[in-house]
């Protein structure tokens, strides 16, 4: 049923076009086209059926057409008129690798077209080609083509290729190619190098932009700057020319005039310096510059002061202005300048973060035995014992608690056990044994940090000032007394002196000096003081953000001191009553690690400013955590440390 409808349907349709259309036939074939007020699918059909293409038809392609063929047509001319038609009613064929799509004008632009199917772009195809422009500028183009493109078409210039893209029907597309042919031809401008013999080129460049603006840029707009400029040639004092005859007749002119000597023989400026010192360097100009003038005055003129003729130049420092005051001819004048330009930049700088570890382990361990026995009958008082004194209590105590009659203190550290008698016959003994113990440990982790600039020595210092004797009298020279003691402080703690250098490269060069002292255990008055110094001097090469050892200590320090009664400490196991062994091992591990951070601008500052104050927060809020207080409702900034606060101002 399906079939005899759709036969039913193109009889009709048929029957309707065949009064309006007649083929002829010759040497190859063609056919006459008319049809008046026909739908528009169905002439879309008909030219299928003539040209054998497949179509894709938007659902949007609606209308009716109306075409009349006098003369007989071929395949391709056929497929020019219906593309013809599509255009008159807003269409367009985009043909693809497979079919053709019959798509809305507004729409084609979007989509990518095949054209291998015809050996000839049909005139009427809408297409989209790359324009290359040689002498002209593509986008000085743009605004005068744009009128000549279809509302449907495009129109764009690419700066960076100096091109044009358009999309549109190939027959306009080949005028516009035309009409860029013809304004795109070689420019006439030529260009021509005048050197100057009185006047500086970076001064007769300004002088000129002055003089004409409408030709070199200011107030004529940027094509203006294009076709004409005056470029400065610095190191040979040369102004390069570029423009038409007339435009360079006149700038020639001009120069011409304000090419005459200096009235005053040179020019005096003040340059202010946003880096560097002035006084370093004015010594830097005096040593460069008096060499530069030394050669154009032929030996006759000094660095650093004025000197006669031409070729003169001095230049002072204003350390209050932190500025220089230079005098000297526009063209040694221009070279100074250039000098101080290179030189006045801001300086990198690098934090430099330290860790100092150092990790002790001392243990000890102590056995001994101290034996004593006295007969008091007699008149002298007869004694026997055991006296070691590398274990806790000595002989000399065990006989004075025996003496005494009192009790003998525990040595700390252990276990102490004492026993001993005085009996009626005066005679006494007493044993004691003692076992000691100790074990110490510590881990000190110090982590200074310290920011420089380029090649400046810093130096950081955490700990105390302690006071050292240095001398002492208590008697003068005529008897009388006049007590006196001097002092001497010195620093005690840690010390970290650096010199960062960056190289091209990022590479760091660091010249070191660390040190950690701290004072001894043992102190008895100020001239006894005893410290414990560890200290590194090195150079070391880092690349930025590298962490690098300096250097280590370690030590492994044992001794063991044994005490016996000879003879009797060699009995086994009875020999332990008349022997006393000390045993002390002491460990230490000291490293140096350092790592340096290139700043080489604002920003990496500001980052680790931030970075700071971000863990020193994180330390307050710890603190607060401990003592159970609340978090701040509004945490402190950076800014906040350098304003009191609100209740601080009440």
């Amino acid at each position: 049923m399906f079939n005899h409808k759709t036969k039913r349907f193109q009889a009709l349709m048929l029957a309707l076009l065949l009064p309006l259309m007649s083929l002829a036939h010759a040497q190859e074939e063609t056919w006459r086209l008319n049809l008046k007020d026909a739908d528009i699918r169905a002439f879309v059909t008909q030219v299928a059926d003539i040209t054998g293409y497949s179509f894709v038809v938007d659902p949007r392609v609606k209308g009716k057409v109306t075409v009349l063929s006098s003369a007989p047509m071929n395949r391709d001319e056929i497929y020019d008129l219906f593309l013809a038609v599509l255009q008159v009613h807003g269409f367009t064929a985009i043909p693809g690798e497979e079919v053709i799509k019959v798509v809305q004008q507004v729409d084609a632009k979007q989509s990518a077209e095949s054209l291998d199917r015809f050996s000839e772009t049909p005139s009427e195809q809408l297409i989209t080609r790359v324009i290359q422009i040689d002498n002209a500028n593509a986008l000085e183009m743009v605004p005068i083509l744009r009128p000549l493109v279809a509302k449907y078409g495009h129109l764009a210039g690419v700066a960076a290729a100096n091109a044009l893209i358009i999309s549109d029907h190939a027959s306009n597309i080949r005028r516009i190619e035309q009409i860029v042919r013809e304004l795109d031809s070689p420019s006439k401008y030529e260009v021509e190098v005048i050197q100057l013999e009185e006047a500086w080129v970076g001064d007769m460049v300004e002088l000129l932009q002055e003089l004409a603006p409408g030709e070199l840029g200011r107030g004529g707009g940027d094509n203006a700057a294009r076709k004409y400029s005056v470029t400065a040639d610095e190191r040979s004092n040369r102004l390069i020319l570029r423009g038409d005859e007339s435009f360079r007749d006149k700038m020639r002119a001009l120069i011409n005039q304000l090419d005459q000597p200096s009235a005053t023989g040179g020019t005096t400026k003040v340059i202010r310096l946003k880096h560097a010192d002035a006084e370093n360097l004015t010594e830097i100009l005096k040593g460069v510059m008096g060499e530069v003038v030394a050669e154009s005055a032929g030996g006759n003129a000094s660095g650093g002061g004025s000197s006669g003729g031409r070729s003169g130049f001095s230049v002072f420092a204003d350390e209050g202005l932190n500025a220089l005051v230079v005098r000297g001819e526009p063209s040694i004048m221009q070279e100074a300048e250039q000098i101080v330009a290179a030189l006045d930049i801001r300086r990198a700088q690098v934090m430099i973060e330290a860790a100092i570890v150092e990790i002790s382990d001392e243990l000890g361990q102590d056995l001994g035995v101290q034996v004593a026995a006295g007969d008091e009958s007699g008149e002298s008082t007869p004694v026997v014992g055991t006296n070691f004194g590398n274990v806790g209590r000595s002989l000399g105590d065990v006989l004075g608690a025996i003496l005494s009659d009192s009790v003998i203190a525990p040595a700390t550290g252990g276990v102490t056990i004492g026993a001993g008698e005085r009996n009626e016959n005066g005679v006494s003994w007493g044993v004691l044994i003692q076992a000691l113990s100790t074990s110490a440990a510590a881990n000190l982790l110090s982590t200074p940090s310290i920011i420089t600039l380029d090649n400046q020595e810093s130096e950081i210092i955490v700990g105390q000032n302690v006071p050292f004797r240095t001398g002492q009298s208590t008697v003068t020279g005529d008897g009388t007394t006049n007590p006196f003691t001097t002092i001497e402080r010195r620093d005690i703690g840690l010390t970290l002196k650096v010199t960062p250098t960056i190289s091209a490269d990022g590479l760091v060069r660091l010249v070191v000096e660390q040190s950690t002292e701290n004072i001894g255990d043992s102190i008895e008055s100020a001239s006894d003081i005893i410290t414990n110094k560890r200290e590194i001097k090195t150079t070391v090469l880092a690349d930025d953000g590298e962490t690098i050892v300096l250097g280590g200590l370690t030590t492994d320090n044992l001794q063991v001191n044994k005490s016996k009664v000879p003879l009797l400490g060699d009995i086994p196991f009875l020999g332990r009553l008349f022997s006393s062994e000390s045993e002390r091992r002491v460990k230490r591990n000291l490293l140096v690690f350092l790592r340096p951070q290139i700043m080489l601008g604002k920003a990496e500052s500001i980052a680790a400013t931030d970075e700071k104050f971000n863990d020193l927060w994180e330390v307050n809020l710890g603190v607060r955590k401990k003592l159970g207080l609340p978090d701040p409702e509004n945490p402190p900034t950076k800014d906040s440390l350098f304003r009191p606060s609100v209740d601080e101002e009440n």
